[in-house]
């Protein structure tokens, strides 16, 4: 039976939170009074988030140390200690927010979501825009108030320092988007907001490279602070299990893919292959974006007559360029979740645009377009975020932390099922083809040198130069997209590792599911219930799948 008292406090402290997080609160889908806000820009922020998440654990206890709590809420109670943990580790353990100085980063991905999301009528988004760019000067000064007395880290620095000089084109992109489509005393104030906001960037850029000038190239973890970091995040691998896994993993997918390669050519050279599925390229990235529009809707096709998993036919997957201010953020391509507290359920697949032309075919080819978009819209991502929307909103507590200052949340399960879903759909007979063979064994062999790199980089092992030569041998990629996705992800220690690690674990969770239901094992009911789960960590995620299926608490 659940407890009222329980639900009543979690809805007054998210309140309380969004008060603090405006941003947070549009993100998630709660627009009014937030749209118009943004938050402090200095620690206080964080600070203020960590009293509130004290206070409520506390509350929480003792609500339900006096009542008996349902399942979700129990689940719900776990969720909340361990984002606690989280906000107190990024805090005091690991400070990144006093290590990066990338301040366009959280505020523009805001401006972004308003400019494409379709919430609300066009002209009151413009608003809420225009009073955000308003404020984010008062945002910028606050910002600088974290590096007083610490010094940056100088890779970090430097691509922060790339998001800034992108951000005035952004801003000009609004007011021409917004041009002749809102009232013209609205446009004016914009375009005179934007005027004023651009002068500020300018004097942020001098002090970021300022910044850069006295940055530090340490940021390593170390190998303590990550073993407490997986703790938390529940675990029970240490970062040496990860790293064996990750080798182990790397060393088979070699294999895998060699012997793959003979069925191209016949001496499987590797540079020939290569240089094979490249060739099997659209000529430009406009016409990749098309051809990732169509290949998304083969993918649903496909998901919906395999009867591999459940779609939400209301659902609405959009697909857009990364611009250029979220670069250093996204080398590759991301998905902006659809909203949880909005009832249309609408998501944003971003790629981003390679910086040389000539990199299209290595990072855009048509092999990677399918497996990138198996990970990133169906039956990656996408149809988890929108199966997850589904359950309790606190059980995706830890991803609303999900800032370029705090810690990252437990996104082994999200990212091992995106990851899985390569895989199975390519073992289904989806675009099975030897050279999509290859991409997805490719994506394959960057997620575990993701896996090396990040327990290496953050145990005091590697430098990024070492890590991104890696990662550009193993996954034959170019090294300009191998560097950008190493230091992007140094900054998120064991988000890389979430990948294969996640992939690996729920594996581990389907084989065991098999051998126990045998010929009752259901494929569709299996991935209906992770991705139902994908929030969770996969710690709980896997107890609760485990006890839907079998009908057993054993696990």
């Amino acid at each position: 039976m659940a407890s009222p008292a329980f639900d009543a406090l979690n809805e007054r402290m998210l309140h309380r939170l969004f008060d603090i997080n405006p941003d947070m609160a549009t993100i998630l889908g709660r627009h009014d009074p937030y749209d118009h806000l943004l938050p402090h820009g200095g620690v206080r922020r964080l600070e203020d988030n960590l009293a509130l998440l004290r206070d409520w654990a506390q509350e929480a206890k003792r609500v339900s140390d006096g009542e008996q709590l349902s399942r979700d809420q129990s689940i719900s109670m776990e969720v909340l200690n361990m984002t606690l943990a989280l906000q107190e580790f990024a805090l005091i353990d690991y400070p990144v927010w006093k290590m990066n100085p990338d301040a366009f980063e959280q505020p523009g991905w805001t401006l972004f979501t308003m400019l494409i999301r379709n919430y609300a009528p066009f002209e009151s988004r413009i608003k809420g825009i225009t009073s955000r760019i308003e404020r984010l000067p008062k945002y910028l000064a606050q910002f600088q108030e974290r590096f007083d007395d610490s010094r940056a880290v100088r890779p970090w620095a430097e691509a922060a320092l790339e998001g800034c000089d992108a951000f005035p084109t952004f801003l000009t992109s609004i007011r021409l988007i917004s041009a002749g489509k809102v009232a013209l005393d609205l446009q004016e104030k914009l375009e005179d907001d934007c005027d004023k906001c651009a002068e500020i960037v300018k004097s942020h850029r001098e002090w970021l490279t300022g910044i850069i000038d006295e940055a530090t190239d340490e940021f390593a973890l170390g190998k303590e602070k990550l073993a407490k970091l997986l703790s938390i995040r529940g675990f029970d691998l240490t970062p040496k299990d990860m790293l064996d896994i990750g080798e182990d993993y790397l060393a088979k997918m070699r294999r895998q893919r060699s012997e793959i390669a003979k069925r191209i050519v016949p001496n499987g050279d590797m540079h020939i292959v290569t240089k094979t599925i490249r060739e099997n390229s659209a000529s430009s990235f406009d016409d990749v974006i098309r051809e990732t529009v169509e290949e998304t809707q083969k993918a649903m096709t496909f998901i919906s007559e395999h009867s591999l998993a459940t779609l939400d036919n209301y659902a609405v997957l959009d697909i857009y360029e990364t611009p250029e201010f979220l670069r250093p953020a996204l080398p590759v391509a991301a998905l902006m979740s659809p909203a949880k507290f909005e009832e249309s359920q609408i998501g944003a697949y971003l790629m981003t645009r390679p910086k040389e032309a000539s990199d299209i075919s290595a990072l855009w080819n048509r092999a990677m377009i399918t497996n990138t978009t198996v990970h990133e819209a169906y039956p990656g991502h996408f149809l988890q975020c929108v199966m997850s929307n589904k359950m309790p909103w606190m059980h995706q507590l830890p991803h609303m932390f999900a800032m370029a200052d705090t810690m990252t949340p437990p996104y082994e399960t999200g990212e091992g099922w995106a990851h899985y879903c390569e895989e199975m759909m390519y073992e289904e007979g989806f675009e099975a083809t030897d050279q999509a063979a290859v991409a997805m064994l490719d994506a394959g062999i960057w997620r575990a040198c993701r896996t090396i790199y990040d327990v290496k980089l953050h145990s005091g092992m590697a430098t990024i130069e070492e890590m991104a030569d890696l990662l550009a041998k193993e996954s034959n990629t170019v090294i300009s997209a191998a560097r950008e996705d190493v230091i992007g992800f140094s900054r998120a220690p064991a988000y890389p590792l979430s990948y294969l690690i996640g992939k690996h674990l729920v594996n581990e969770l389907r084989s065991r599911l098999m051998n126990t239901l045998g010929q009752e094992f259901d494929k569709k009911k299996f991935h209906d219930r992770l991705a139902e789960n994908g929030n969770l960590p996969f710690n709980i995620a896997k107890r609760v799948i485990w006890e839907d299926l079998t009908g057993r608490k054993d696990y």
